[in-house]
C-alpha cells in the first residue's frame, strides 16, 4: 500500500500556509504563527501552556512528514 507523504522544504506552520494554534494561550491568537521571532515580551508574541498540564497544538493544513521543530 503506498501512502502520499510530503516532506516539506520550508516552514508550514504559518498563517499564510492555513495553520493554526487549536491549544495553547497566547494574547494574540496568531502569535506563533506570525513569523515574527524578534518582537516578543511578557504580554505579546508567544504562545505557552502550564507545564505538567495543556499542550501547544498546531493544525497544518494537510498531513505531512515533519523532520525539525524548533
Amino acid at each position: 500500500e503506498e501512502t502520499n507523504k510530503q516532506f516539506p522544504t520550508e516552514n508550514v506552520a504559518t498563517i499564510a500556509d492555513c495553520a493554526s494554534v487549536i491549544e495553547g494561550v497566547s494574547r494574540s491568537r496568531n502569535a506563533l504563527l506570525n513569523g515574527d521571532t524578534k518582537n516578543y515580551d511578557w504580554d505579546s508574541g508567544y504562545t505557552c501552556h502550564q507545564l505538567g498540564s495543556g499542550a501547544i497544538v498546531v493544525q497544518l493544513a494537510q498531513p505531512f512528514m515533519i523532520g525539525s521543530i524548533r
